[in-house]
């Protein structure tokens, strides 16, 4: 009796595993309306309609799941690949290193890589940017792909950055935009706790993962602050925003992303994100 059962079950097994399909979510780095690239000018960025050089950009997305057209989520099985996904959490990179771009690396990764049921109504696309709190608070020295990134993580209590956007105006060196949890604390025996998670649901609707791409406007990010106003050193410390406690900046650049500064309450319509063909 065993040795007939197990022909079937496996044959169960390969029935299932065929209904699957391979699905690639595709994504396109902007600022504004031009390409995201390293090595080039950007102008007409924020409230003074600065010139900018990119410096980094980079976003952690996780709980990645495709919408049918009755609503239901169906979540995307990532798969592992030892590099820019693993456990469900993905990297997405779109700075080479090349001109002013600070990590050095070549490496890019446009994509999110996975299989879900072979279904024929995919309407929507849902994830969450940032890490998630099982994972945020590794130790980057010695954690896996991609939670290893050099300049993600600011350290083990602080826990990763999330979305790390920085740019050059004519101004100053850098203005910084680095997302993450705010007010962490705690340690490896008894866990962390923070004030605030800063993860960020993103839903797009009238998407079909075959045929539209996901834009992504670091434009959109930095619309609402003047990325050339240099900090005054007293209310205003660093520029751009860190996800610290008390930055003046952090209100109008965690709106984007619908999330509200120091509060846990959803924030307006996300705009970072759309759906293009």
């Amino acid at each position: 009796m065993r040795a007939r059962a197990l022909p079937v079950l496996l044959l169960l097994a390969s029935a299932c595993a065929a209904g699957d399909r391979e699905v690639t979510l595709r994504f396109d780095a902007r600022l504004g309306s031009e390409p995201f690239a390293c090595g080039r000018d950007f102008a007409g960025i924020g409230t003074s309609g600065a010139t900018v050089t990119p410096l980094d950009f980079r976003v952690y997305v996780h709980d990645v799941a495709l919408v049918r057209a009755g609503g239901e989520r169906v979540p995307l099985v990532v798969t592992d690949d030892d590099t820019w996904q693993h456990d469900g959490l993905v990297l997405l990179d779109f700075e080479d290193g090349s001109g002013a771009c600070m990590t050095g690396s070549p490496g890019k990764n446009a994509e999110v890589r996975g299989t879900a049921p072979d279904h024929d109504d995919y309407t929507g696309v849902e994830f969450i940017v940032g890490v998630p709190d099982e994972q945020n608070h590794l130790d980057g020295a010695t954690a896996p792909a991609p939670l290893n990134a050099q300049g993600l993580w600011w350290s083990w209590a602080g826990g990763y950055k999330y979305v790390r956007l920085d740019v050059r105006p004519s101004t100053q060196p850098e203005f910084f935009y680095h997302l993450g949890a705010t007010s962490c604390a705690g340690s490896v025996a008894e866990g962390f706790t923070c004030a605030h998670a800063n993860l960020a649901t993103v839903r797009l609707d009238g998407f079909d993962p075959d045929s539209n791409t996901i834009k992504i406007d670091g434009a959109a990010i930095l619309a609402g602050v003047d990325v050339e106003k240099v900090p005054d050193g007293t209310s205003d410390k660093l520029p751009g925003c860190m996800a610290f406690p008390g930055d003046p900046e952090c209100p109008a650049m965690l709106a984007p992303l619908g999330l509200r500064y120091e509060s846990d309450e959803a924030g307006v319509a996300q705009t970072v994100f759309s759906v293009v063909d």
